[in-house]
């Protein structure tokens, strides 16, 4: 009799194990969609610092020039930081998960190993 609470706490957890991996698939494919986002951004950002560029006077243009190189700076710092804040929280759930479904897969096995009764 225990040994059928163990499959089904087994089956359970193994359950639980697969919902987390489907959080983690979801998790990345938003991480993607974001990624692709701010990187159209970013080339329109740098298309209207271009044209703001063409347009300025001599003197203003140096100005222009380094106030465009701090924003990429800043922006690829940006990115970096958040890609790899997600990266973490991708690589925490795909541990959980891991560990979850190896625990309920060795549960559901050690609840089909039959018993000696004396």
């Amino acid at each position: 009799m225990d040994q059928n609470w163990l499959s089904a706490a087994g089956v359970a957890i193994d359950l639980a194990g697969f919902l987390v991996l489907l959080r983690e698939w979801w998790l990345a494919f938003f991480h993607e969609t974001t990624t692709a986002a701010l990187a159209q951004r970013r080339a329109w950002e740098r298309s209207v610092r271009h044209h703001h560029h063409t347009h300025a006077s001599d003197q203003l243009r140096g100005h222009l020039e380094t106030a465009a190189r701090i924003q990429d700076e800043m922006a690829q710092r940006n990115d970096h930081n958040l890609h790899m804040a997600t990266l973490q929280s991708r690589k925490r759930m795909f541990v959980l998960a891991t560990v979850l479904i190896l625990v309920g897969g060795l549960m559901q096995l050690a609840g089909t190993i039959p018993v000696k009764l004396f």
